[in-house]
């Protein structure tokens, strides 16, 4: 009687051994993320499946609703501002070519102010690139999008003299202030004076540079 006693007693802490060792990887799973494993719910379907917790799956779309501008009007702005990103970053190429390949007496002044210019152009382009995340749409800034898009002749190879680099750079910055100055206009019709302010700050800036470009001239 003892020995059978004992026997029921061996096989019943055996069965409990075995099934802690069962429920451990459970209690594991269960510990790291606060839910059973996901093969643990009642229908034997994974916990996350149609659900918004999906890894990767973070697009909501209620969130559009907290865009600051109607669908209607967010592609003829975010045009305006593309393409001044694109003229910006095209600035930015041109400044830093003739920032390293200037000659001249002019060479000293001109040097540190197409710097200047570079870095101003980069921080503008960034500025207006964001403002298109912010009304919804995306910015392209690819090499093959400035070469296609920028509008503007071809830059020169090789050593540029500082007369050189003087006329062609005014009669690009020129010719991209003009374009932005249209452009405060349009977006301010289409209901977005936020981008219409910032386009009358950079129509500001780019008029300055023609005129201190302009009076080594006259």
């Amino acid at each position: 009687m003892i020995t059978q006693h004992k026997t029921l007693k061996m096989i019943t802490l055996g069965g409990l051994f075995v099934l802690s060792l069962i429920a451990q990887p459970v209690l594991a799973q269960t510990r790291r993320t606060g839910n059973p494993s996901p093969a643990a719910n009642s229908n034997n379907t994974p916990a996350n499946q149609g659900t918004s917790s999906e890894p990767g799956n973070y697009r909501n779309e209620r969130a559009d609703a907290w865009i600051p501008l109607e669908a209607e009007k967010r592609q003829a702005i975010n045009t305006d501002l593309q393409a001044t990103v694109v003229e910006l970053l095209e600035l930015y190429h041109d400044a830093k070519q003739s920032h390293w390949n200037l000659r001249g007496p002019l060479y000293f002044p001109l040097h540190e102010t197409l710097q200047a210019y570079a870095d101003l152009y980069l921080d503008q382009a960034d500025l207006l690139a964001e403002r298109q995340l912010q009304i919804g749409m995306s910015a392209d800034g690819r090499t093959e999008t400035i070469t296609q898009t920028a509008n503007l002749p071809k830059f020169p190879a090789g050593p540029l003299s500082d007369r050189q680099v003087l006329e062609i750079m005014t009669e690009r910055i020129y010719t991209i202030a003009k374009r932005v100055r249209a452009r405060i206009d349009s977006t301010g019709k289409n209901g977005d004076e936020v981008t219409s302010n910032k386009f009358q700050d950079l129509s500001y800036l780019l008029d300055k540079q023609v005129w201190q470009f302009r009076v080594h001239m006259q």
